[in-house]
């Protein structure tokens, strides 16, 4: 009888900590997507921030080469915009101005192509996101 309860007792212990396992692992990977979510987020909001603040210059369309000319290189910090999520992720940005044309309904402002990306290792670079807007010269 004693051996029969024991056993019992084993394999109750046994399936409680199948149990447990199976919920702390769930519960891992629960964190895990709310974090890549947070990131994903993150990321689009940045290139997002990034958007609105190259229609502002709409106002200011002359300072536009000036500001975000030179931001073209990902892999050289001097030539980047760099944003660190909520979570510590690290994001990069570069834009692409391309040359004034007629955008629409005879009006002239330039293309303009925001591309962020996140460091897998030491000078490589995923792209993760890419936001294709345009600028419109709103000066008189």
């Amino acid at each position: 009888m004693a051996t029969g309860q024991t056993l019992l007792a084993l394999a109750a212990i046994v399936l409680l900590s199948i149990v447990t396992m199976g919920i702390r692992q769930m519960y891992v990977q629960s964190v895990t997507t709310t974090v890549d979510s947070q990131n994903t987020s993150d990321a689009l909001n940045f290139g997002r921030d990034l958007s609105e603040e190259i229609h502002t210059y709409a106002f200011r369309y002359n300072e536009l080469d000036g500001v975000y000319g030179s931001v073209n290189d990902v892999t050289n910090a001097n030539t980047r915009i760099e944003f660190t999520s909520q979570v510590g992720t690290t994001f990069y940005a570069t834009i692409e101005l391309f040359t004034e044309q007629e955008l629409k309904q005879g009006q002239y402002g330039r293309m303009v192509t925001i591309r962020i990306f996140e460091e897998e290792r030491e000078d490589e670079f995923r792209q993760i996101a890419e936001y294709v807007t345009s600028v419109f010269n709103l000066n008189p």
